[in-house]
C-alpha cells in the first residue's frame, strides 16, 4: 500500500514512538492526524513541528468512544476527501507500584489499565474503521465483500503479552487483549478491505523507560536470544511501516524483541520479585 497522499490517525502521536511513526508516514508523502492528551495548544505546537501543512492535532481520550468518534469526524474535515486509509494506535498506560504478595492489591490497577489499553484499543480501532468506511456508500450489514484495499490499522501490543511475566501482572494481560482485538477486528473488517495487525516490541530504549532501563537491559541480556538489548524506537517504527505498506500482512503480530523469553526466572541468583523495579 502506498502511503503518499493518504491520511492516517496516530494515537499517542506526541510521544517517542507515536511521533516517530507520524514522521515516518510524512516522510512517505502521507498525512497524519495525531490524537493525544496534551492541551490543544501544546499538541498543535508538537505536531506542527512534524509538518506545517500535513499534520493535524486533536486532544482525545482514547477510552471515550463519543470523543474518539467526534475526533474522527473532525479529522475527516481537515484531510483531503476520501484520503483516510488507516491508523496506528500507540497510546497506552503502564501502572507501577511496589511489589505486594496480595494479588487483590492489583485489582484497581488492572481495572484502569484494562480500560485504557484494551477497551481503548477496541474504541480506537472501531472508530477509525467506521471513519474509513464512511467515505464509501453504506450498503448495509451484509454488503458484498470489496476487492480493493481500503486501509490498514496497526495496534501496539507488547512482548510481555505472551507469555505474561509476574512483574507485568496487569499491564501484560491488557496487551494480550490487544492481540485478541487485532485478530477479531481483522476478520470483521476483512469484507471492507481493511487490514488489522499489531507490533509487539520488547523494552524500548526511550525517555519513558526512565530509571527502569538498566533493569530491563539485564533482563534482556539474560533471556533474549539475540540481540540481547533494548530495542530502539526506530526498530519498532520500521516494523509498523512494513505492516502498513505490505498489503499481504493481515491478522499478524510482529514481534520486535530479539526472541525475548519474558517469563520470570525463578531459578536465578536473585528472586525476581525483589529484582523487579516495580509491579506493573
Amino acid at each position: 500500500m502506498k502511503l503518499a497522499d493518504r491520511s492516517f490517525i496516530v494515537t499517542g502521536g506526541c510521544g517517542a514512538l507515536g511521533g516517530g511513526v507520524a514522521r515516518a508516514i510524512l516522510d512517505k508523502g502521507g498525512i497524519v492526524v495525531v490524537f493525544d492528551i496534551l492541551a490543544p495548544e501544546d499538541g498543535q505546537k508538537v505536531v506542527k513541528g512534524y509538518s506545517a501543512d500535513k499534520a493535524f492535532y486533536f486532544k482525545v481520550d482514547i477510552s471515550d468512544v463519543d470523543g474518539v468518534s467526534a475526533a474522527c469526524r473532525e479529522a475527516l474535515k481537515v484531510i483531503p476527501k476520501g484520503s483516510l486509509f488507516g491508523g496506528v494506535h500507540c497510546a497506552a498506560i503502564a501502572p507501577s507500584r511496589k511489589w505486594s504478595h496480595r494479588m487483590v492489591d492489583s485489582c484497581k490497577d488492572f481495572q484502569k489499565v484494562l480500560h485504557i489499553n484494551a477497551y481503548g484499543t477496541f474504541v480506537v480501532d472501531a472508530c477509525i474503521a467506521d471513519a474509513i468506511n464512511s467515505q464509501y456508500p453504506d450498503e448495509g450489514p451484509f454488503f458484498e465483500r470489496v476487492a480493493e484495499e481500503r486501509g490498514c490499522i496497526v495496534n501496539i501490543a507488547s512482548a510481555v503479552a505472551n507469555p505474561v511475566p509476574a512483574r507485568c501482572l496487569t499491564y501484560g494481560p491488557s496487551k494480550t487483549a490487544v492481540l485478541g482485538i487485532t485478530s477479531g477486528a481483522s476478520d470483521f473488517l476483512g469484507p471492507s478491505g481493511i487490514r488489522v495487525c499489531s507490533v509487539s516490541p520488547s523494552a524500548v530504549a526511550s525517555k519513558m523507560m526512565g530509571d527502569r532501563l538498566p533493569y530491563m537491559v539485564r533482563e534482556l541480556d539474560a533471556a533474549a536470544i539475540f540481540p540481547r538489548r533494548a530495542s530502539e524506537p526506530e526498530e519498532a517504527i520500521d516494523g509498523i511501516m512494513f505492516l502498513l505498506q505490505n498489503s499481504m500482512m493481515n491478522a499478524f503480530d510482529l514481534r520486535v524483541d530479539g526472541a525475548w523469553r519474558t517469563i520470570s526466572n525463578w531459578g536465578g541468583p536473585k528472586d525476581p520479585r525483589e529484582n523487579a523495579p516495580a509491579l506493573e
